[in-house]
């Protein structure tokens, strides 16, 4: 069967079970730190120093600037 691209699956013994969905209003939420380190980027001589509020997708975009080819 698998040569005629079908797929085959070994029998369960068991029916698959799942977890309960438990949502909860009344946790509290961390406070953020007062005071966070910033982020360095180094890439060979270069260093970058970013705020540690800095978005991922920044962070992404000068990471690819700086290992962009010259």
């Amino acid at each position: 069967m698998a040569r005629e691209g079908k797929l085959v699956l070994p029998a369960l013994a068991e029916e698959p079970s799942f977890a309960a969905l438990v949502v909860r209003e009344d946790v509290d939420v961390a406070p953020e730190p007062a005071q966070l380190s910033p982020l360095d980027l180094i890439c060979g001589a270069v260093t970058v120093r970013l705020d540690a509020r800095t978005s991922a997708a920044r962070i992404a975009e000068i990471a690819r600037a700086l290992n962009a080819p010259s």
